[in-house]
């Protein structure tokens, strides 16, 4: 017989077949689902009869953020859904036609499906735009393929997809929206209300979906405590800077000259991450957190249908159920999204998607620092809090370190050869300097989100409203906040945007408790190893841990 954990994940692999397969399932190689009313009843129908049987509160609350994410009634998700399918196709196997044969039929299928649900529904505007974004992907990624690809009926079903996607993305249009720029978007919301229509489902999101015990009103305080005890830490570092290139002492005069001094272009980013990836994870391994032998992990440039969504940089995880898993590091180039445009700000984010994200998928999978069940390596919304969190977190230990070797008279090997790579590009104080400013940047960004996300959420604020108001209580350029909050995260799921501040925080706290530096890196090492547990379940965990140190 099955244990009831085994038939929790037969029934996610049911539910995300194209999720199955890139995480190792083979035999669901060419599959979606098809989110037909009629399949989506019957899926939430399977996921409570497995509850009522639940023998743990893990099962529990695997079940629940797998209902909360059935539940969730917007257009969005399915373009979503064929752009990520066959792009970890590809990923995975190249263009294998068979393959990609069904997966585009299926395609088909469920924007169909998707259409004649929502035909006749009142769809807010907000949800529009985020349907919206979601078009240039699809048929961007059918590009992709289109020269690639030899067989005719293949082609047609190719032009079949483009057209059903492009009637069904005509339902949601919103007049002004163009190509979805900060600038056009901010036009049409000033034209027509910011509505999402979430207010009903946003707690269940929150506590079903992602474990938060909080209410939202909880969750704005704390972020608001934390954007406060950040904040004064910001803008001196911003007057700090402003000494160092004699400039006003403003976040977008700073910005400007720090961006400057780099010089950087679109072409020179990717070369640069690659270069810089020889030094910084020799150092990493040694003073932040220990990678495993087998860790595998390749950077590419975020492609144009993906950039939407991606509008900085992602990592992505691929064959999670095998011995043998690998990672991307998507870094976005695109000056139309919000790119990396400094040594600083690459390394910045370097640090958060390969030492945060990746190693935590590897390290989980090689049983590297810690040891996850079945449930705990599932990619449900549950994921987002723990793998955000402590990749959130890892940038904070990372410029700690970073700031440790200043005035440090004995490095080591791997110490002297990051210190080296930092005096090609400003020495070592300066770039510290560059990488705590955008860093705390980034911290006040993924505070601003919580408060964004609850209020725009509970409708509270528009999400222009919001973006003014955290313009001028932080400094943060608007588009910053425009592109860090709406396409992606809310396009995502409801709380999504909170995840990285809450848990990154409770890490922070615990770790706090810990005085030992080389018993830092072995917390630090075990919080990548144990998969991606509900966050009340991780957080007891790295309690424990840290007690035994």
């Amino acid at each position: 017989m099955k244990s009831l954990d085994d038939e929790i994940l037969q029934l996610w692999k049911d539910v995300s077949p194209s999720g199955a397969f890139t995480c190792g399932f083979e035999e669901y190689a060419g599959q979606l689902f098809i989110p037909s009313e009629e399949n989506l009843a019957k899926a939430l129908d399977r996921v409570r009869a497995l509850r009522s049987r639940a023998e743990n509160e893990l099962q529990t609350k695997v079940l629940d953020s797998m209902e909360a994410s059935l539940s969730f009634d917007e257009p969005q998700p399915v373009l979503d859904d064929i752009v990520g399918s066959i792009f970890n196709h590809l990923t995975k196997e190249g263009v294998n036609e068979k393959h990609l044969q069904s997966l585009v039929s299926d395609a088909i299928r469920a924007i169909d499906v998707t259409q004649k649900r929502f035909s006749k529904k009142a769809v807010p505007s907000a949800v529009k735009a985020l349907t919206l974004y979601r078009l240039d992907g699809v048929l961007e990624v059918l590009d992709a393929i289109s020269g690639q690809i030899k067989g005719k009926e293949l082609r047609k079903d190719c032009e079949r997809l483009r057209e059903k996607a492009r009637r069904f993305v005509a339902l949601f249009e919103l007049k002004g929206f163009g190509k979805g720029t900060f600038e056009e978007v901010e036009a049409v919301f000033k034209k027509t209300k910011f509505e999402l229509g979430r207010e009903r489902f946003y707690r269940v999101a929150l506590e079903n979906g992602m474990d938060y015990s909080e209410t939202p009103d909880e969750l704005e305080a704390k972020a608001m405590a934390w954007l406060e005890d950040e904040l004064p830490r910001y803008k001196d570092v911003t007057k700090r800077l402003a000494r160092l290139y004699k400039c006003e002492a403003t976040p977008e005069a700073v910005e400007r000259h720090l961006v400057e001094r780099a010089g950087l272009k679109p072409r020179d980013l990717l070369r640069l991450t690659n270069g810089m990836r020889k030094v910084v994870q020799q150092f990493v391994d040694q003073d932040v957190v220990k990678i495993n032998k087998k860790y595998k992990t390749k950077v590419v440039e975020t492609p144009a249908y993906l950039s939407g969504m991606l509008p900085t940089g992602a990592a992505s995880f691929f064959d999670t159920f095998t011995n043998k898993p690998f990672q991307l590091y998507f870094l976005t180039t695109d000056p139309k999204r919000d790119p990396p445009r400094s040594v600083s700000q690459l390394m910045d984010l370097l640090v958060h998607e390969e030492y945060g994200h990746c190693v935590n998928h590897s390290n989980t999978v090689l049983h590297f620092g810690g040891r996850a069940g079945k449930l705990e390596m599932v990619p449900t919304l549950l994921q987002a809090p723990v793998t955000e969190g402590l990749s959130f977190n890892r940038e904070r230990e990372f410029l700690e370190a970073s700031l440790g070797l200043e005035g440090k008279e004995k490095l080591t090997r791997a110490e002297a050869a990051y210190v080296a790579f930092l005096e090609r590009h400003g020495g070592l104080r300066l770039v510290n300097a560059e990488l705590e400013f955008q860093t705390r940047k980034w911290r006040l960004i993924r505070f601003l989100r919580v408060i964004g996300d609850v209020r725009i959420n509970t409708g509270r604020q528009t999400l222009f409203e919001f973006i003014d108001w955290a313009h001028a209580r932080t400094g943060v350029p608007k588009s910053n906040v425009y592109y860090q909050l709406f396409p992606a995260h809310e396009g995502m799921f409801p709380g999504y945007a909170t995840a990285y501040a809450v848990v990154g925080e409770e890490i922070h706290a615990i770790e706090d408790t810990i005085k030992d530096a080389k018993a830092r890196v072995r917390f630090s090492t075990y919080l990548t190893g144990v998969g991606f547990p509900p966050r009340s379940r991780y957080r007891k965990m790295l309690q424990d841990f840290a007690a035994r140190l």
